[in-house]
């Protein structure tokens, strides 16, 4: 069969009249426009006549991507600007609105597909009414809200009664509907195209408000001061523990993932110290095992917040099949508390790295038909690797195409690693290693591995040889500005990008 290398002649040479617009225009339509509508657009290549049905699940799987991946940047982008605005507070308050959403479901999506049986492509585009989105989430968000000040009411009533045990696990079972509600309502926001940052700021204040009223009354229950690090692992695992399927029999296994810098996705020294805390505690007082990596349908994670002189903890234990959260905790301590571990919260290049990740989202688009998914061999364990670790890379295309590797180093130095390896055919849609390690040294901090997919040639960038590595000459505005201007470049040459958050440090 033949290599599937699309361009301008040869992915769309073949359009008749039949053709819908969203294939020729690559997931844009007269008949949706954005200001009604929300779209995705999704490929699959199609090996054979037998796996055309299979091309057709993918590429529709592939667009409903998409509009995740539409709202998670718009997402970011609208609490980012908030944050600028107000500061950490605003941040904290839709935590969960910058977790990962890969598992997120949009209801009510219609979809219609294209095959072009000369270039072996299946073509998706999936689409729904911005009103009926919106009608159908601020019927969730009411729905979610109602259902926190039920059990709340519940569960100040049986405080009253001296039922202790009830109240407490009625507060704690709050936790999880927050989780729901802060992610019902970061949809909305960015569905909701008249929706202003004030009216988000009023639902995230009245979140707070809620939430506070939740933290307060499961501290009080519990009854044991925090006065060290080793008592706020303990709260927390108690708090997830108490939200456990006690119908289970045996410990089941949890994957423990390193808690993260606020929405950063960086991790720090502090990071890998609580991580071993936190699996302690989870042998001694849990109903949950804590392993590394693989073997187990839960991931524990979580981030935490600096605001002012305290540190807010927000954790969850999720079930990875399908992204539900089974057990959430919070709880605040005192910074001064925190700093008797002599760890450092930040990564040791935060500023910088903070700044980096501000022009990565700057004009920060989610793309169609091309995509590319990559993870490394500690995924699970939040990116974070020590001195003398070695890395591996996974991708995932979803079509014969290049990629290209760029990492982006603690000291602001910027590797070509990889590029124009090509993906064909026969790694299509499958998770394939890339046959190449990288071993952890210094320079240590908050780095980025910027993963490139394209379905031609990559241009030239300019680099240097230092020590056998071949490092960029441009700085990353000017990096970033170039690579991503390439798709103006060959109209129709599809291109799309991935990055993954790695944290260095020493042994």
């Amino acid at each position: 069969m033949r290599l599937l290398i699309f361009s301008v002649m040869v992915l769309f040479a073949n359009v008749t009249a039949q053709t819908p617009d969203w294939v020729t225009n690559q997931g844009k339509s007269a008949k949706y426009p954005a200001a009604f509508y929300l779209t995705g657009y999704g490929i699959s290549a199609v090996k054979n006549d037998a796996q055309k049905e299979e091309a057709k699940d993918i590429a529709v799987g592939n667009a409903r991507k998409n509009i995740v991946e539409k709202i998670r940047v718009n997402i970011q982008s609208t609490v980012q600007s908030k944050s600028e605005e107000t500061g950490d507070k605003y941040s904290s308050f839709f935590s969960s609105a910058t977790q990962s959403t890969s598992n997120l479901e949009i209801q009510g999506l219609e979809s219609e597909t294209f095959y072009d049986d000369n270039n072996e492509v299946m073509q998706a585009f999936v689409f729904v009414r911005r009103d009926n989105l919106v009608s159908s989430y601020e019927a969730k968000v009411n729905a979610l809200r109602k259902e926190a000040e039920e059990k709340i009411g519940v569960a100040k009533m049986m405080e009253q009664q001296n039922k202790t045990t009830q109240a407490l696990n009625e507060y704690l079972s709050c936790y999880p509907v927050m989780r729901k509600l802060e992610e019902a309502q970061s949809v909305l926001s960015c569905v909701k195209i008249s929706n202003s940052l004030n009216e988000l700021e009023q639902s995230a204040a009245k979140n707070e408000i809620t939430v506070g009223q939740i933290r307060e009354a499961v501290t009080k229950l519990v009854q044991r001061p925090l006065k060290s690090v080793d008592d706020l692992a303990w709260f927390l695992v108690y708090q997830l523990n108490e939200q456990a399927d006690k119908k289970v029999s045996g410990k089941q296994p949890v994957v423990v993932s390193p808690l993260l810098y606020q929405d950063t996705k960086m991790g720090s020294s502090f990071s890998r110290y609580f991580n071993q805390v936190i699996e302690q505690k989870l042998t001694e007082i849990s109903d949950w095992n804590p392993v590394r990596q693989g073997g187990s349908s839960l991931i524990f994670s979580g981030s935490y917040w600096e605001q002012k002189n305290n540190v807010k903890f927000i954790v969850n234990v999720r079930n990875v099949d399908d992204g539900r959260i089974i057990a959430s905790a919070e709880a605040t301590v005192s910074a001064e508390m925190l700093a008797a571990s002599d760890r450092d919260l930040t990564p040791e290049n935060y500023k910088s790295a903070l700044m980096d990740q501000k022009i990565f989202a700057a004009g920060e688009s989610a793309g169609g038909g091309l995509t590319v998914e990559a993870w490394t061999n500690k995924e699970t364990q939040g990116n974070l690797f020590t001195e003398g670790e070695k890395m591996k890379v996974t991708v995932r295309v979803n079509m014969p195409c290049f990629i290209r590797f760029v990492y982006h180093m603690a000291d602001g130095k910027r590797v070509l690693l990889y590029n124009e390896y090509f993906m064909d055919a026969s790694k299509v849609n499958v998770a394939y290693e890339i046959p190449q390690e990288y071993e952890c040294s210094a320079p240590f901090g908050s780095e980025v591995l910027q993963i490139f997919a394209r379905t031609d040639t990559f241009e030239q960038i300019q680099t240097e040889k230092i020590d056998g590595y071949d490092y960029l000459k441009e700085d990353l505005k000017v990096f970033v500005a170039k690579t991503r201007g390439m798709k103006a470049a060959k109209r129709n040459t599809l291109q799309t990008e991935e990055r993954i958050n790695i944290t260095t440090m020493k042994n």
